[in-house]
């Protein structure tokens, strides 16, 4: 969802090209694009906009794109890691696949007039790569070991399933989700060795007893990039009684966290600025 800029703010470039359109529009332009060749795409579209499906232009790698997907908590079966390895594998040696730090997966030596084709396929074996890259959620991420460790507290593999299909729109795109100000990273922990490390995450969860009841303490704020870092805090014992271990009260409470503190004219984020 574009927004109109504050001629009053002077905006980067990035939020430039989103308020000129908004990132999810190439979607329904994407077989027109193809049409056109990637080489007389628009600027903007091809290194920015074309993110939001979760297509990276490569310089380095002239008309071989990677593609981002979504993979919560990390989590992929028999027919969906076969349907990645035949896509990366119809283009030999220059095919690639790559495991993420975030837990998710990358393709890469990927031909733009084939991603329909894969979309499809993505589709099928119920995978999506909308919202992987810019200023979006990015993927979700969870104990390596939920629902197989015998010592874990919560199995969050639901949960973050119903997560990823609210800020995506069951994989389709969300506007309300796809205009940030900032990438956004979530982790649920279901476990008590914080393999998420939550204190690096915009928004974490760690489950916790309050008075003998199992649920989640929250921590907010944490970030880490080449630039700078910064550890999460915690939001504070209260939010304890109101993050139930149930996927209906997670999914909101991250949803309501993503809609509302990176709104323009919060405190957490102030517009990007040169």
């Amino acid at each position: 969802m574009a927004v109109e800029a504050n001629p009053s703010v002077k905006l980067n470039k990035i939020e430039k090209v989103k308020a000129e359109k908004d990132g999810l529009a190439v979607k329904a332009e994407l077989n027109q694009l193809i049409e056109q060749g990637w080489e007389n795409i628009d600027k903007s579209d091809l290194e920015l906009r074309l993110k939001w499906l979760g297509i990276f232009f490569r310089p380095v790698t002239p008309g071989q794109f990677m593609l981002r997907l979504r993979v919560p908590n990390g989590c992929l079966n028999v027919e969906q890691l076969t349907a990645l390895a035949e896509i990366i594998q119809q283009y030999g040696d220059e095919g690639t696949g790559d495991i993420t730090t975030r837990q998710n997966i990358q393709l890469r030596g990927i031909r733009f007039e084939d991603i329909p084709t894969i979309f499809k396929t993505l589709q099928r074996v119920g995978l999506t790569s909308v919202q992987s890259g810019m200023d979006n959620v990015r993927n979700l991420t969870g104990s390596p070991v939920a629902g197989i460790d015998p010592d874990e507290l919560i199995d969050t593999r639901e949960m973050m399933q119903k997560l990823q299909d609210a800020i995506t729109g069951d994989g389709e795109g969300n506007p309300r989700f796809a205009n940030l100000p900032r990438k956004l990273n979530i982790a649920i922990e279901g476990a008590r060795d914080n393999s998420i490390h939550a204190e690096i995450n915009d928004i974490a969860l760690l489950p916790a007893y309050k008075d003998d009841v199992l649920g989640f303490n929250v921590v907010v704020g944490g970030y880490i990039s080449a630039q700078r870092a910064a550890m999460s805090v915690p939001m504070g014992s209260g939010f304890r009684r109101r993050i139930r271990p149930s996927s209906i009260c997670a999914v909101r409470f991250c949803r309501c966290i993503a809609i509302t503190a990176w709104r323009p004219g919060c405190v957490k984020t102030v517009q990007r600025l040169v």
